[in-house]
């Protein structure tokens, strides 16, 4: 299950997300893909729900979809915006 953590404030600026992180004096932006997933997370999911809806949304494949959200989540997850159990 993959869901936010912390102290995270977001603002939509276009097609994209700015995020920081008062506590850990962080600041985080994120481009179109990005800020759907942070907004797909807004309530816990797993990674194979997550991906399904992206598929839905964007032209990609579910090899590449899957490629890309679990280097997108590493990153967040190095971060601390998020934890997946």
């Amino acid at each position: 299950m993959i869901e936010r953590n912390g102290d995270w404030l977001s603002a939509r600026v276009g097609d994209e997300i700015m995020m920081m992180s008062p506590e850990h004096g962080k600041y985080i932006g994120m481009n179109e893909v990005g800020a759907r997933i942070w907004e797909l997370i807004e309530t816990p999911r797993d990674a194979a729900t997550l991906c399904a809806e992206l598929q839905r949304e964007f032209d990609v494949s579910p090899v590449d979809c899957e490629t890309e959200v679990n280097i997108f989540l590493a990153e967040m997850e190095k971060h601390g915006a998020i934890s997946r159990s």
